[in-house]
């Protein structure tokens, strides 16, 4: 085999061999994503399951009637459920299938809401604005 034989292979050896890497480092991003997606839906599910477990096992708290006495605990109930909400909101807030549960445990707190005993400065900004959109009456705290 000439010189000029072998240092064709070579580079021919060479390309495959960046093309390979290439295609490697592609494949690992599309694994680490699909990876972080499978972890963020494991985890929303878990904050979901533990609040609907709340829910089940404390109907009382669950379901608030307007003019119901409030006690600390449907006050810590309605913390739950919205900081529940909050981290549904920052896994799958994306997601129009999660936005929908996001919604509907804040319309299941929006009594709450309204009363103006929200405290508003224990959550994100971002995710009071997003209350906000749903429950335009809310009042924070001051």
């Amino acid at each position: 085999m000439t010189d000029t034989k072998l240092g064709r292979w070579v580079q021919y050896a060479t390309i495959l061999g960046a093309i390979v890497t290439a295609g490697s480092m592609v494949f690992g991003v599309m694994t680490y994503r699909r990876t972080a997606e499978e972890q963020r839906q494991s985890m929303a599910l878990g904050v979901l399951q533990d609040y609907l477990r709340l829910s089940v096992e404390h109907p009382e708290l669950a379901s608030f009637e307007d003019g119901e006495r409030v006690d600390i605990r449907h006050a810590w109930f309605a913390a739950n459920a919205l900081f529940s909400a909050q981290t549904l909101w920052k896994l799958e807030g994306h997601d129009p299938r999660w936005e929908r549960v996001i919604k509907a445990i804040i319309r299941d707190h929006a009594i709450d809401l309204e009363k103006g005993d929200f405290a508003c400065d224990e959550y994100e900004p971002e995710f009071i604005r997003y209350i906000d959109a749903n429950v335009p009456t809310m009042k924070c705290a001051t």
